[in-house]
């Protein structure tokens, strides 16, 4: 009885969260290292995971400060890899192109998904996403996706979130869209970098994922700790599997 009353006052000890504009620099810095990173990386055959056809998905933290410490929040920071046998790197983008089918791709996560714009390989693209974990909680996510063709079979996709914002009552006549940057605080910002390169017999698909959320508070750190520190992890993995199913669907 004591944690179920618990779980109920739960979302009015969370509901003043906000993100402040120095967590927020601290993150962009952080970003603008990892962007380097990426464009200093010449191919992924300098993988950091050894995913073959015989493995299934590799993922591991990407720095070993797993989760890093900002003002108030904290960055998630996780690569993970997996092979397709015969697939092409051809496969994979149409795949994460699509993005009207994302409900059906990465379900039960996404519930609903739309392309909202395309300007060649720019795209722009809407996700409702469900994520549960003691407690449940609804985003409704915006992404700016640049697929960049480096040639003889490799693509490096670039996403951006642009707008998170936390979604109370979803899919019922009381709903209601908060403002970004507000609320729980489970996710504020998910920025990814995916390397696709083709390799003897196959593809070899890698995303990292760069998430920032707020800290575990105290007082509710048996409910909030696990939705912060093992959703991005989870998230990555179930990521990689489903796009690899979906990739191997497109090749038998």
């Amino acid at each position: 009885m004591k944690s179920l009353l618990a779980l109920l006052l739960l979302p009015a000890s969370l509901s003043a969260v906000e993100l402040s504009s120095k967590t927020l620099a601290e993150f962009r810095a952080y970003m603008e290292v990892a962007d380097r990173s990426v464009q200093n990386r010449p191919h992924t055959t300098n993988s950091y995971l050894p995913a073959t056809a015989t493995s299934g998905p590799q993922i591991m933290p990407y720095d070993a400060k797993e989760p890093r410490s900002l003002t108030s929040g904290l960055v998630h920071d996780w690569v993970g890899a997996v092979f397709v046998p015969k697939a092409k790197a051809a496969d994979a983008i149409a795949v994460l192109q699509d993005v009207n089918r994302y409900k059906e791709i990465y379900s039960p996560d996404v519930i609903e998904s739309k392309l909202t714009k395309r300007d060649g390989d720019h795209i722009f693209a809407y996700m409702r996403v469900v994520k549960k974990k003691v407690i449940t909680v609804a985003l409704d996510t915006e992404y700016d996706v640049e697929y960049r063709n480096k040639g003889k079979g490799r693509w490096e996709v670039w996403s951006r979130s642009t707008r998170i914002a936390e979604v109370e009552h979803p899919g019922h006549s009381q709903e209601s869209i908060k403002a970004p940057d507000t609320g729980f605080g489970f996710l504020w910002r998910l920025n990814s970098y995916w390397l696709l390169e083709e390799r003897e017999g196959g593809l070899y698909m890698e995303c990292r994922a760069i998430s920032l959320t707020r800290d575990v508070p105290l007082g509710v750190a048996w409910a909030v700790k696990p939705m912060i520190t093992s959703l991005p992890r989870e998230s990555l993995l179930a990521t990689l599997e489903d796009t690899r199913a979906a990739v191997e669907a497109r090749v038998k």
